[in-house]
């Protein structure tokens, strides 16, 4: 491994401490702190040197980077919008709110989105991630075991039970899983491990895919099994190791297999599939994977869709400029009482949508602003440099986003604003 310099270090102990920070119940001011130092850092931060830049010659930089990523520019002028957007809001307060919750949406791209980072950076950084996404499971599994073993009920086991430790909702965790599990292969497949970290690498793989199957996230493990099928196939075809490729596949299936077997309860959130009907007036109960799953219930797929419908109808309305940030989730709660959809009005339900919710906010052109700038520009530079993970990466954002409404939320804002700053755009050039 190669020898970081004194910024590089520090900017990596920065970063390493923000990924701890996310995982902190309650204590959000620890997450800011470091979130602020590396925004602070990002201005005195030149790895070729280890003297301080004038400050022209910082501001130099950071605009030679900025005409050179486009995406970062749009990444800044979506956030530009939402302050436009919070000036025309009706109810302000709420604006402000938002703007302050998606903060990150500006600050990231301002920071690590204007600063160049070495690949050897890059992967001690990949590699801290994992671990620390390792370690945070652990934490969650000894947790749960522990609440099972008090309780001798099963439940304590899956979906948002297993990350109550941490208090961060199961489909949040998945993806963050998810993306650990992406870095740690990567690094096994680029050699950049030596053999200790190696065999700990493979370890963390086989329980991080354990963890990933008792969250029980439908599209995160749609995404990783998928991913990891493709990247199968594209090292069998490339290396002609049918051998090897044909192993690692079955290798898979099995251990999907035996968690089928050991933690049957997973697939009955996919059961719920089969009931995307619903009635806008039902006062049913909402399913739960640990009972009995009826036609009649709301679940996670039916809600979903009833959601949408009520978020498209304001998006066919507002469909230039949006309703307001401020303002959406007014309108959103309007839209519920009109179908007389109460379940959703009394739980105060999102969008369960980043795309939808972004064009009921800013209209077709603030869409079509976030399209570019954090999914179309990196993808086609990410696939014109071949770098999988970069593209591995960035789908399992894509995608996850059909389902979630991450800007809603501080953490989906931190692993957005973070990931597609870091990952996609700054470390692989």
């Amino acid at each position: 491994m190669r020898e970081l310099s004194l910024k590089e270090k520090i900017l990596y102990w920065l970063v390493t401490a923000f990924f701890c920070t996310l995982f902190l119940p309650d204590m959000p001011v620890f997450n800011n702190i470091f979130t602020a130092g590396i925004f602070v850092f990002s201005f005195f931060y030149n790895p070729g040197t280890n003297e301080r830049p004038s400050f022209s010659h910082i501001m130099a930089e950071k605009w030679r980077l900025l005409t050179a990523r486009k995406e970062v520019l749009l990444m800044i002028l979506f956030y530009l919008l939402h302050i436009v957007s919070a000036a025309a809001s009706h109810d302000k307060q709420e604006a402000v709110r938002m703007l302050i919750l998606r903060a990150p949406l500006l600050i990231f791209p301002l920071s690590l989105g204007l600063m160049y980072i070495r690949p050897v950076l890059k992967n001690r950084i990949l590699f801290s991630y994992s671990f620390v996404v390792t370690i945070v499971g652990v934490i969650c599994l000894v947790a749960a075991l522990m609440k099972y073993m008090s309780t001798g009920d099963v439940v304590w086991l899956y979906n948002d039970s297993l990350t109550l430790a941490i208090k961060m909702q199961s489909s949040y965790f998945a993806l963050v899983v998810a993306i650990a599990i992406f870095s740690y292969i990567y690094l096994l497949s680029s050699r950049y491990l030596l053999p200790g970290y190696r065999l700990f690498a493979w370890i963390s793989v086989v329980f991080l895919l354990m963890v990933h199957f008792l969250l029980a996230s439908r599209i995160s493990m749609t995404i990783l099994y998928t991913g990891l099928l493709i990247l199968a196939g594209v090292y069998v075809v490339r290396t002609k190791r049918m051998r090897l490729g044909v192993l690692a596949l079955g290798g898979l299936l099995l251990c999907v297999l035996l968690c089928i077997k050991v933690f049957p309860k997973t697939l009955n959130r996919f059961r719920e599939l089969e009931y995307p009907e619903y009635n806008f007036t039902s006062e049913a109960t909402e399913a739960h994977y640990n009972g009995h799953l009826t036609p009649d219930q709301w679940n996670g797929a039916n809600i979903r869709l009833a959601i949408w419908r009520c978020g498209w109808q304001i998006a066919q309305q507002h469909w230039l400029t949006g309703v307001q940030l401020g303002d959406k989730q007014h309108r959103l709660m309007e839209a519920y009482k009109d179908n007389g959809f109460d379940f959703a009005f009394r739980n105060q339900r999102n969008m369960h949508n980043n795309y939808l919710d972004i064009l009921c906010c800013f209209g077709i052109v603030g869409l079509l602003l976030f399209l570019a700038g954090y999914i179309v520009v990196p993808l086609v530079k990410a696939v014109r440099s071949t770098d999988w993970v970069r593209v591995a990466i960035l789908l399992t954002f894509t995608i996850s986003m059909i389902v979630e409404s991450y800007f809603d939320r501080s953490a989906g804002c931190l692993l957005a604003g973070f990931w597609f700053c870091l990952i996609v755009i700054a470390p692989f050039e």
